[in-house]
């Protein structure tokens, strides 16, 4: 009987190890914010719009720039003239129909991370999109990885983004007409893969 309780004992232990030591693995998974800065040529932007209900398109934006200051401070910078649509006329009519690129060269993101970015488990982010002269708060979900030398950033789930939150609804009306088009959907979804390179 003695020996049988001692057996259970020792399975108890060597359970109660492990879990601390996977608590302990789970700790040490973060990165130190420090000085990052984005490689606009890795990383990349796509939303999906949807006209007449049920048609959705991928279209993608470069990153004209960004970065993560080492007190956490991120920002990323999209270069609107280059959406791609795939259609030249179209991606025109994006530009200085609905972007009005002259006028709102860039969309800006703000954010503030934590000074421990923990890897491989999904985290929420506050930040601020401004937009055609709007701004506005919003939050995502992103995993962040270690990937070599580089920190990639990608979002956990799509982001919900509504152009009546940045006054692009009467452009996306003007497209719909053109197009001779029954709708174009308000809101669309966005993805994104962010990768860092880190610098003194």
């Amino acid at each position: 009987m003695t020996s049988l309780r001692l057996y259970f004992l020792l399975i108890l232990l060597t359970f109660i190890n492990g879990c601390q030591k996977d608590v302990i693995t789970k700790q040490q998974s973060t990165v130190k914010v420090t000085n990052w800065q984005l490689d606009v040529t890795e990383s990349q932007f796509s939303f999906v719009t949807v006209k007449n209900k049920t048609h959705a398109e991928e279209n993608t934006i470069d990153f004209a720039d960004g970065g993560i200051d080492k007190n956490g401070n991120m920002t990323l910078s999209l270069d609107l003239a280059s959406v791609n649509t795939l259609i030249e006329r179209r991606d025109e009519r994006l530009r200085g129909i609905l972007f009005e690129t002259e006028k709102y060269p860039t969309a800006d993101i703000k954010a503030t991370l934590t000074h421990k970015l923990p890897l491989d488990t999904p985290i929420e982010v506050a930040f601020e999109l401004d937009l055609h002269g709007h701004k506005k708060a919003m939050k995502t979900s992103v995993m962040v990885q270690e990937v070599g030398q580089q920190l990639v950033v990608i979002n956990y789930e799509p982001v919900l983004v509504n152009a009546k939150d940045f006054n692009l609804d009467p452009g996306i009306n003007q497209l719909t007409k053109i197009a001779g088009l029954q709708s174009i959907n308000y809101e669309v979804l966005v993805d994104f893969k962010l990768t860092f390179e880190q610098y003194n």
